[in-house]
Order: structure tokens, then C-alpha cells, then sequence
């Protein structure tokens, strides 16, 4: 469908030049477009290698532990029946949301995932399999760091104006979420045994 859409919208402003003889206006932003894209692509790949690698490096160092002594009684309440493959796969991902990495906790969330799917009984996916892509959607960020590189890359030098609305935001609709998540899933779950 999104197919047809963008294909109708592309004939349409070729359309729309050749009738107001602006053709050649369509042929350069074309290629222009086509420039940045290739552009924030590279940028974005650079980012995401670096967030990546450190990630991997934090993995090491006691800095996880530490984060993960901080994060254990949120950890205790949400994924309860969780073992601890999976938690320390989805304290991953808390810890990468949190520095606004999304593309860095992607491999974490997968993981996370995989684990919990093992640990299910039934073909339906679990309660907490429900909350940690409920929680992974919403993530709190403490530094948008992705979001903060793109504006950069685009040319806006006013970026880090976006980190107390973003962490305001993130953290208002996390917990108010989260918590009507995990009682109408878990409500949900006890109508289905």
C-alpha cells in the first residue's frame, strides 16, 4: 500500500513540473535528496558503530553492575519469572535507551527476547515477553544522543535544547504506561487462564 502511495505522489510531482515547465527543479532536489541521504547514512552508521562498541566495552567494567544494583527492584517487580540471562539482556537495553542509543540496544532487546520466548510454555507470547517490548517502545532517555547527532549533522547548532523536554517527556510516559501496562496485560493474561 505505502508502494502505491509513494509511486502515485512521484508521478504527481512529475506531473506537476512538466506542466510548470519546472522539471529540471524536480531532477536536482532528486539528487540533492539523494546526496543527504547518503550523507546522514554514513553519519548515522559512524554513531551507531561507536555507541555500539561501547556498549560491548561497558560490558566489562563494573559500571553495569553498579547500574544493575540501582535497577534490580524495578527489574523485580516487571520480570518477576525472568531468568537471569534475560535480565542482564534487558538491563542492556535500559542502559542504551538511557543514553538515547536505540540502534545500540536493538541486539540486547533481541536477546532479551530469545531468552524469555525460550523460558515460555505456551505459543502466546508471556506477560513479561508483553512489558519488555512495552517498555522497549518507550524507553526512557536520558541522553538522545541519535536524536541530538541528526540535528547536528543537519546543520542545527541549538541541539542540546531538546534533552530536558525529551527527558521530561520519556520519563512521564514510561511510568504512567508501564504501570496501566502492567495491570491490564497481567488482567488480560488472567481472563485467558
Amino acid at each position: 500500500m505505502i508502494n502505491k502511495i509513494w509511486a502515485y505522489m512521484l508521478i504527481i510531482a512529475i506531473l506537476f513540473g512538466l506542466v510548470n515547465g519546472k522539471l529540471y527543479a524536480i531532477n536536482n532536489s532528486i539528487f540533492t535528496s539523494l546526496e543527504n541521504t547518503t550523507e546522514m547514512i554514513l553519519s548515522m552508521t559512524s554513531i551507531m558503530c561507536f555507541w555500539c562498541g561501547m556498549i560491548e566495552i561497558l560490558k566489562n567494567t563494573k559500571i553495569l553492575n553498579i547500574f544493575s544494583k540501582i535497577l534490580n527492584p524495578f527489574l523485580k517487580i516487571f520480570f518477576k519469572n525472568t531468568s537471569k540471562k534475560a535480565k542482564d539482556a534487558i538491563l542492556i537495553n535500559i542502559f542504551s535507551n538511557l543514553l538515547g542509543i536505540g540502534n545500540a540496544a536493538t541486539p540486547s532487546g533481541i536477546k532479551a527476547m530469545k531468552e524469555m520466548e525460550e523460558e515460555c510454555s505456551n505459543e502466546k507470547m508471556s506477560y513479561e515477553m508483553n512489558l519488555f517490548v512495552l517498555m522497549n517502545t518507550l524507553s526512557i532517555q536520558m541522553f538522545p544522543t541519535t536524536i541530538i547527532s541528526i540535528m547536528i549533522s543537519s546543520g542545527n547548532m541549538n541541539a542540546g535544547t531538546i534533552i530536558l523536554p525529551v527527558i521530561l517527556t520519556s520519563f512521564i510516559t514510561f511510568f504512567i504506561i508501564m504501570f496501566l501496562g502492567k495491570y491490564i496485560l497481567k488482567e488480560d493474561e488472567e481472563k485467558i487462564s
